[in-house]
Formats: C-alpha cells, sequence, structure tokens
C-alpha cells in the first residue's frame, strides 16, 4: 500500500507543473518563456523554453511570437545543449521545431521570422538525417531564405545568407555545392553582422576548402579574439572551441 501511494505522488509531481501552467495566461507563459531562454546557455532552461513556449502556443492560438520563438528554441536545444545527442533525438527536436515554424508562417505569411526558422530547422533535420538523404528538402530551404531576403535580409545577424552560404558549401557538387557561391553569401552576412561569430566559422571553413589558408585562419583568429554578441553569447563557446579545433589543424 506504501508503495502504490509512493508511486501516484510521484505521478502526480509530473502532472502538477503541466496542470499549473494548463492555468497559467499566454501572455505569462510567453514571458517566462523568453526569460527561460535568455538563460538557455543553462540545458535545463533551455528545455523548459522548449515547453514553456509550446504552453504559450497552446494558451494562445493567435501566437505568431510562441510558435517563430518556440522554433528557434528548439534549434538551440537541438544544436547547442544537446550537441552530443543522437542523430535520432536531434531529428525529433528539429522534427518539433519545423513544425512550430509552418504554424508561425501559416499565421504570418510575411512574417520573416517564420521563414528564417523554417529553413534553418530544415537544414539541421537534414543534416542530422544525412545529406544525401535530405536532398529533397533544399529547394525549400532555398526558397525560404530567398523569401527572407526579399521580406528583410538583416533577420537574425543577416542570417538569410550565412544559411544559403552553409548550404553551398554543404552540398555535394552534383547537387548545386559551390564554394565560391558560399564565400560570396558568407562575405555578405559577415559585412552586415560582423559580430555573428558563426558566420565566421562557416566562411572560414569555405576558405579553407578554397586553398585560402591564411584568410581562413584570419577568420578563426578573429572568433578567438572576439567579446561575444550578447545575442549570441550562449552559442559563443560552442563556436569558440570549433574554432580552435580548426586553426589547430591548419597551423
Amino acid at each position: 500500500m506504501g508503495r502504490w501511494v509512493g508511486t501516484v505522488m510521484a505521478v502526480l509531481g509530473l502532472l502538477l507543473p503541466a496542470a499549473a501552467q494548463a492555468q497559467e495566461s499566454a501572455p505569462s507563459l510567453l514571458a517566462r518563456a523568453r526569460q527561460a531562454y535568455g538563460e538557455r546557455a543553462n540545458v535545463a532552461r533551455a528545455r523548459e523554453a522548449v515547453e514553456l513556449f509550446a504552453a504559450a502556443a497552446a494558451a494562445d492560438p493567435s501566437s505568431y511570437a510562441a510558435r517563430w520563438e518556440g522554433a528557434r528554441a528548439c534549434y538551440f536545444y537541438g544544436t547547442f545543449s544537446r550537441e552530443e545527442a543522437s542523430d535520432a533525438e536531434k531529428m525529433a527536436i528539429f522534427e518539433d521545431g519545423v513544425a512550430r515554424a509552418r504554424s508561425a508562417v501559416a499565421l504570418a505569411p510575411d512574417g520573416v521570422e517564420g521563414h528564417f526558422w523554417l529553413g534553418v530547422l530544415l537544414g539541421v533535420f537534414g543534416e542530422a538525417k544525412g545529406i544525401f538523404k535530405s536532398l529533397s528538402l533544399v529547394p525549400e530551404i532555398q526558397r525560404e531564405m530567398e523569401r527572407c531576403l526579399a521580406l528583410d535580409p538583416s533577420v537574425e545577424g543577416w542570417g538569410p545568407d550565412r544559411v544559403l552560404g552553409r548550404m553551398f558549401f554543404k552540398l555535394p557538387f552534383f547537387k548545386g555545392g559551390d564554394n565560391e557561391k558560399s564565400r560570396l553569401h558568407l562575405e555578405r552576412s559577415l559585412a552586415g553582422a560582423p559580430t555573428n561569430a558563426l558566420t565566421r566559422l562557416y566562411l572560414a571553413e569555405t576558405l579553407k576548402a578554397l586553398g585560402k589558408k591564411r584568410e581562413a585562419v584570419e577568420q578563426l583568429e578573429a572568433i578567438l579574439a572576439q567579446t561575444p554578441d550578447p545575442r549570441w553569447a550562449p552559442e559563443h563557446p560552442s563556436i569558440v572551441a570549433k574554432a580552435r579545433e580548426l586553426r589547430r589543424k591548419l597551423t
């Protein structure tokens, strides 16, 4: 009997937070989700942000912000918080993000954030699944980024050019891969947002592929020397670690 009571209490303990969220207003949930996302360097807070944005979206079916910001939280959680997770786990996280971004686009067809995160999440989902298994996603990713360029090319630190630059780098040449196009897009992105370390890392990898070792090392050293931009500070340690490892290989 005592064991049964203990089991029931444990289950109730898991259900009570969800029940409390169900009673919470959408604006309150959205505010808490944003606070958790701001503290996303902590893995538990990153996961909480994913959950809270979902709760905020459920509480307000008309909330565009809850959906695109939730998609962004899924991207961070799967890419940085769960960096060592299996591809299957990452695919599940990114698939959730894709669904949230599609919902955001449906609510606000001219909302650049929804289009941007839809393209990004399709891209990282494809990487987790395997490039050759995901080539069918490429046209949609490219359409989403071109839509962003038409709406607002500066979104997320001139992100559309960053995504296109990475796409042209990752694609095999017989499917449209082109390192020179990659370089042009990444340089355009970096010119618009010179404090974005991820753009510099991608550009360094493209320059390396083009045989421009000295220029690649310059980009890597700029990452290691820079003060993190507050907008992307939680991502910075992971980017710095990759930059340091690539510089070690090049020098």
